[in-house]
């Protein structure tokens, strides 16, 4: 039997839908002059040469791979990556209320970029829309998106400065549920955030528990709390222990989604590995343990945040086949195939 992988979580979005601001000045500037990408990735490594995550080659990598001038040449590029017939679920963002100036091409040209993508490549390609509950006429805009142009899902950031349950939210996700459109949410410390948001307002609007009022009120849609809380919270997930008895809010993202998962009153619930298992040494083994759990293991999603992994030291085709040979072929179709099916609501 032909199996089919779906890569539940990339982006194509190019330099033109970034506010001009994205990258601090004076290094954004530098780093949008394409000549000037090789010195300074050398000077940043020969300045800092022992961090492989600095975050200005990281940068660097982004716009090397944003800067090109199509979402179209964006998306090609990752085909080769995969086998024949691979999907990929495609997040465009929202990012014109995070304090850092306009876009070049607005919200509504970055969609219809993307659509036309999508019938380019009608077998292989699924479109999610960007969310931001400040956005005028969202919903509108969504049931446009939805009901004549084919969008399969929503992409919401909170970090960018909102909570899930954001009054235009609640109403957002009541069209989600009636249309049975799966929702990607941001959830991890890192990424992208609003300018001048504290570290404490980021956990207040992307912490997992944030997501318990929509869970309740909607208890049939499909949330994906992507990234599965990210590195640093895999990190403080193995240097805290067992927390019996201690409240949600007080556990690391990681625990936090796990107790979300294992109690089963949340049967919408799902996360992703996008971004995190790129740190595969440290990472991938823990995540073959939590796939023991039945409770978990039909829950998690293969994705790699592409084109933001870009930013780490490993190729896409090489982690997703170390990935397949260090869960096993019953976890790897599990996460990569049949999880993404019910995800998208194409499978019981």
């Amino acid at each position: 039997m032909h199996r089919r992988i779906t890569n539940c979580h990339i982006h194509t979005f190019t330099l033109a839908h970034v506010p001009a601001r994205f990258i601090p000045a004076p290094l954004g500037l530098l780093l949008r002059t394409p000549y000037l990408w090789r010195p300074l990735r050398w000077a940043l490594t020969y300045l800092n040469p022992f961090d492989d995550r600095d975050k200005y080659q990281r940068y660097t990598n982004f716009v090397r791979v944003a800067s090109k001038r199509t979402q179209r040449e964006i998306f090609e590029a990752i085909l080769p990556r995969y086998p024949h017939g691979t999907r990929f679920v495609v997040l465009p963002m929202d990012m014109d209320y995070m304090g850092a100036g306009a876009p070049t091409e607005r919200l509504d040209a970055q969609h219809d970029e993307l659509a036309r993508l999508r019938d380019a490549f009608p077998d292989v390609l699924i479109p999610f829309a960007a969310v931001d509950p400040r956005r005028p006429g969202l919903l509108p805009m969504l049931r446009t998106l939805v009901q004549e142009r084919g969008f399969r899902g929503l992409k919401v950031y909170p970090s960018l400065g909102y909570a899930p349950d954001h009054p235009d939210l609640m109403n957002v996700w009541a069209f989600a549920a009636a249309q049975g459109l799966p929702v990607m949410a941001h959830c991890s410390r890192g990424g992208v955030r609003a300018r001048g948001l504290p570290p404490a307002a980021v956990e207040q609007f992307t912490a997992p528990h944030r997501w318990r009022p929509v869970l309740d009120a909607f208890p049939t849609l499909r949330i994906c709390l992507a990234h599965m809380g990210g590195n640093l919270e895999w990190d403080r997930y193995f240097a805290e222990g067992r927390r019996d008895g201690v409240p949600l809010e007080r556990q690391s993202w990681l625990g936090q989604i796990l107790e979300l998962l294992r109690s089963e009153r949340h049967p919408g619930l799902y996360t992703d590995i996008s971004y995190t298992l790129f740190a595969f040494e440290r990472y991938a083994a823990p995540l073959a343990v939590f796939l023991t759990d039945p409770r978990v293991s039909g829950r998690v999603l293969f994705g790699s945040d592409y084109y933001m992994a870009e930013r780490e030291r490993a190729d896409e085709r090489e982690l997703s086949m170390r990935l397949r040979s260090a869960l096993g072929e019953a976890s790897w179709w599990r996460i990569a195939e049949e999880n993404p099916a019910r995800y998208l609501g194409e499978a019981k």
